[in-house]
């Protein structure tokens, strides 16, 4: 009797104790950049998630993440930062995520990166998803450079493009053996800052922000398998950023539609040891295309095309290692930034627990 009654006490605390879960990554990579863009990154990635169940219905996720730089000696390596805090959870029919999580469009290809923002779906079948809100931190650019060559004087540094809110409305979709998609999104309260270089560093003195017009992004995209493990995806995104205005005057042509081709067959699985994976992808994506992108490489500030390719392999449960090489080239914009040559190499190992 005594122990019936212990285990009723018991199973109550063990349900409680199962409302937290923490679990964590930690990511080490050495990234090797060549072309015009020489250089390298030598990092260790720590990541915690802690999950709390709120009630049958909602839970809480948090992402607290530190970085050790290799190569940096400016002791910021005590900075452990907060990434993410969101809740997900049902209202009626919708499934709703709100707070700062990551927000993933057009496979990565148009943004992979924190918002602030409010997402909603809805449906099987036909999933019908809407969200909005502020794409990353105001003070966190969306877009990097190491300093383009210019070819009109003093243009030469790094842009950092802002978009101050976003919102947009996607549907996906099985037709037969196709995984259909399609998107609309806008980014509005854009601007653009400018930082010159010198001798190829950013002189860390931008010049006074200048408006952008919204951009507004439309994509389709399809995915399906050509044999067994074998998957072909492709998307087409198209922006009405079509030009770019100088500091020093003037409006410039830019490229406004992307295109991204990929191939993947099996994929390592970090349950799995010994199990590995082969992928590529071709790239021609406009400027206005890009907001983050989710690859590993370098990929300029004027849109870019080019390819990479990459394998993966589990080398023991939970351990997963990676490489990835990219060969790229910006698209510039004709008499104001030249072309550039982009190739990255990158190695990773993932530890998840």
């Amino acid at each position: 009797d005594e122990l019936d009654t212990l285990g009723v006490r018991v199973a109550k605390l063990e349900k409680g104790a199962d409302a937290v879960k923490i679990t964590g990554q930690i990511r080490y990579h050495y990234k090797q950049n060549d072309g015009d863009a020489d250089g390298h990154a030598n990092q260790l990635r720590s990541r915690l998630y802690f999950k709390g169940q709120i009630n049958d219905d909602w839970a809480y996720t948090g992402l607290i993440q530190n970085i050790q730089d290799f190569d940096d000696d400016a002791g910021n390596e005590d900075k452990t930062t907060f990434q993410r805090a969101y809740v997900t959870g049902k209202l009626g029919g919708l499934d709703v995520t709100a707070g700062r999580y990551n927000m993933y469009l057009v496979n990565g290809n148009l943004y992979d990166h924190r918002a602030d923002a409010v997402e909603v779906s809805y449906g099987k079948d036909v999933k019908l998803t809407a969200f909005y809100g502020k794409p990353t931190d105001m003070d966190d650019s969306l877009s990097y450079g190491d300093g383009a060559k210019a070819t009109a004087p003093g243009t030469a540094g790094v842009w950092d493009l802002e978009y101050g809110e976003t919102y947009g409305a996607h549907v996906a979709t099985e037709i037969g053996v196709v995984k259909a998609t399609a998107g609309y999104t806008v980014y509005k309260d854009g601007s653009m800052v400018h930082d010159a270089v010198v001798n190829g560093k950013a002189m860390g003195v931008p010049s006074p922000a200048y408006d952008l017009d919204d951009n507004k992004v439309w994509n389709i995209g399809v995915a399906f398998d050509l044999a067994e493990d074998l998957t072909l995806t492709a998307d087409y995104l198209q922006s009405d950023w079509d030009k770019i205005s100088s500091p020093l005057g003037g409006e410039y042509g830019i490229d406004d539609e992307g295109y991204v081709v990929g191939l993947s067959y099996k994929g390592a699985k970090a349950s799995a040891p010994g199990s590995w994976g082969l992928y590529g992808n071709w790239y021609d994506q406009g400027r206005g295309t890009v907001m983050a992108h989710t690859m590993n490489g370098d990929y300029g500030e004027t849109g870019f095309e080019g390819w990479m390719v990459g394998a993966n392999y589990t080398l023991a449960k939970n351990i997963v290692a990676a490489v990835e090489y990219y060969d790229l080239e910006t698209k510039g914009i004709n008499g104001l930034v030249e072309k550039e040559d982009l190739e990255t190499l990158w190695t990773q190992v993932i530890f998840t627990f």
